[in-house]
Formats: structure tokens, C-alpha cells, sequence
């Protein structure tokens, strides 16, 4: 039978570089990490469990963080990767700080995609990024383009980014850039941006961004517009098959190996936004077995309930009694107006 495919956004680390307020995993500063208080963080012998435990699926793993690239282990664990996996399932979203650390051969022979986040161009707002973080990582990202490797860059769209002239610089430094994709996202009031909440865009304003950058890849055809699972249905209803890949295809794996039914599922000081969301340890347990649980069952069976909505958003807003519940209410806020 052939093994069953599952996209498995990996954060092997709190550690960054940087310190952006709306940091959806609530990342800790390099130079705080070892004075701080955080959950531990798996040894490199048990992050080979986790590879170990992924026998009989057929994963892709995106390698992030926090920046991965911060731990000295890094390339070997993505060497690994790519030798049990094959390097086209390997993804590695990083930012501009550590990408030195990354050779274009070491790039071209082990990952099949370079991610990172182009959201802000111009002058920093306080709100949302340090100074330089988004032009650093293009900077550093478009070293990789003559290697051929795919470069994908993330923008989450916020209330400070969202006016067409923005978005037409943004779109048009990564046409520069010779960047393949662009991935739009919603911004997630989780992490640290539960506290930034006020920063989502309202349904109009996200309406207004996709047709502009729709008229820009028309324009220009490169970065090709990419929408996250989140914003799909919202931009077109017609959809036979439910957008939202939580569970069934993505997972999110922390970095003391916590597996979440969905990457976005955290909260501050690097907990699980609720234990709603935590499905086992994929560093102690295989795959197959934390999927055939109780939990993940119930997952299974009630993923269409809320079709098209997503998942976290739906139990942010919902007020349904208990909190596995809430996960599966039809209360985004998005599409519940």
C-alpha cells in the first residue's frame, strides 16, 4: 500500500535571532535563550525518533523554528532528512540572520524549497518586526536563486501591510529578486500575537489584498500567488474538497516534540495553545499509533463539521462548552459573517 502522505511543519527550536512582536510561536531572543525559562527542547538522538516514528508515511518536513538554523545540529539533521526522505520533501524556512550558515551546495544536494518572510519593506513599524528583518532575509534568501533551488516567501497580511502600495512593493522585490512563490497568509492572533490581536485585517481589507496581488502576478507572472489553507475558501466557496489541511494532510511538531494537530496551535512561553490541540509525542510515540488514538479520531470524524473554516480561528471565537468542541464550530470570523 503506499504510504500516506503528511506534511509536517517541524519547529526544532524556540531559538532566533530575533525578537518580532507577533511571533507566532512566541521564538526566545539568542541572547536570552539560556537565562530563560522555556519547555526543553529535544536532544539529537530523539529528534532521529522522530524519524524514526514517521515509518510508514510519506512526509514532507519543513524544518523551522524559531530559526533552525540557530542550532549547530541543523544540517545534519537535514542531511538525515534528506537521505531517509529524498531531498525534494525537505523545506527549510529560515531567516536572513543564520542563512550563512547554509552553503548553496549543502542547499542544492539536501532541500527542495527555501522558505522565508517577506512582509515588511518599508520602515519597520514596532508592532510587527525588529528593524531589517524582512530585508535581511531576502537578502540572504536570494543568494540561493542561481542554484535552483525553489524559493518561497511568506507574507502574513496585517493591518500595517495591507494598502495596495504596499503589497506592490513587497510583490514586486520579490519579482526582483527572482523568488518563484509567494504564500499569503493570515495573520494568527497566537504566540505573541495573541497580544497583537488588534493587527488582523478585516474581510475587506483581505479581499482588496489578494485582488491586488492577483493583478500583479496577472502583470508580471512571477512570484506565482499562493493562498494558505485559511484564506481559500474565504476567497472562493466553490470548493469540493475542504481547504483545511489540518490533521488530515499537516501537522505541527514542537520542539519538545509535541505534536499538534495544526502548526498554529501555540500559545505564549511556548505552550500548546490548549490541550485540545495536542494529539502525543512524536519523539516516544510512532505516528501510526498517535493517529489510531481516541483524540485523533475524533479529529478525523468531525473535520467537515466547520468545512472550510479555520480550525483555530473557529475555537478562538467559538463558546461552545468544552474545548474540543470549540475546534470544530463554524465561528471563523472570516466566513461566520
Amino acid at each position: 500500500m503506499k504510504p500516506k502522505p503528511v506534511d509536517l511543519i517541524w519547529n526544532i527550536t524556540r531559538q532566533c535571532p530575533w525578537d518580532c512582536a507577533i511571533c507566532c510561536v512566541d521564538a526566545v531572543p539568542l541572547r536570552t535563550f539560556e537565562t530563560h525559562a522555556h519547555p526543553p527542547e529535544l536532544s539529537y538522538g530523539e529528534k532521529l525518533a522522530v524519524l524514526d516514528n514517521l515509518s510508514g508515511f510519506a512526509p514532507k518536513i519543513d524544518i523551522s523554528g524559531g530559526d533552525p538554523l540557530a542550532l549547530p545540529e541543523a544540517l545534519s539533521l537535514i542531511e538525515e532528512c534528506a537521505r531517509r526522505f529524498g531531498p525534494a520533501n525537505v523545506t527549510i524556512t529560515a531567516t536572513g540572520a543564520t542563512l550563512g550558515h547554509l552553503s548553496q551546495d549543502f542547499a542544492a544536494r539536501h532541500i527542495g524549497e527555501l522558505n522565508f518572510t517577506y512582509d515588511m519593506p518599508e520602515a519597520p513599524d514596532a508592532e510587527t518586526r525588529p528593524r531589517r528583518y524582512a530585508s535581511a532575509n531576502l537578502s540572504a534568501a536570494r543568494a540561493f536563486v542561481q542554484t535552483g533551488l525553489k524559493l518561497r516567501a511568506e507574507c502574513p497580511l496585517t493591518t500595517k501591510n495591507v494598502a495596495p502600495h504596499q503589497l506592490e512593493r513587497v510583490y514586486l522585490d520579490l519579482h526582483g529578486a527572482g523568488v518563484q512563490t509567494l504564500l499569503v497568509t493570515r495573520m494568527f492572533p497566537v504566540g505573541r500575537g495573541r497580544i497583537h490581536a488588534s493587527l488582523m485585517p478585516s474581510p475587506g481589507q483581505y479581499r482588496t489584498a489578494v485582488a491586488r496581488l492577483r493583478q500583479l502576478e496577472a502583470q508580471h507572472g512571477r512570484p506565482k500567488i499562493k493562498l494558505q489553507c485559511a484564506l481559500r475558501y474565504f476567497d472562493t466557496s466553490r470548493q469540493a474538497a475542504n481547504p483545511c489541511d489540518l490533521l488530515h494532510l499537516s501537522l505541527g511538531l514542537m520542539p519538545d516534540g509535541t505534536l499538534l494537530a495544526s502548526p498554529w496551535a501555540y500559545g505564549l512561553h511556548g505552550q500548546p495553545l490548549d490541550e485540545s490541540w495536542v494529539l502525543g509525542n512524536l519523539a516516544q510515540t510512532p505516528l501510526s499509533s498517535i493517529l489510531a488514538s481516541e483524540r485523533a479520531r475524533y479529529y478525523q470524524a468531525h473535520l467537515d463539521d466547520n468545512f472550510g473554516h479555520c480550525k483555530i480561528f473557529a475555537w478562538l471565537g467559538s463558546k461552545r462548552e468544552t474545548s474540543l468542541e470549540r475546534i470544530f464550530d463554524a465561528t471563523d470570523p472570516l466566513l461566520a459573517v
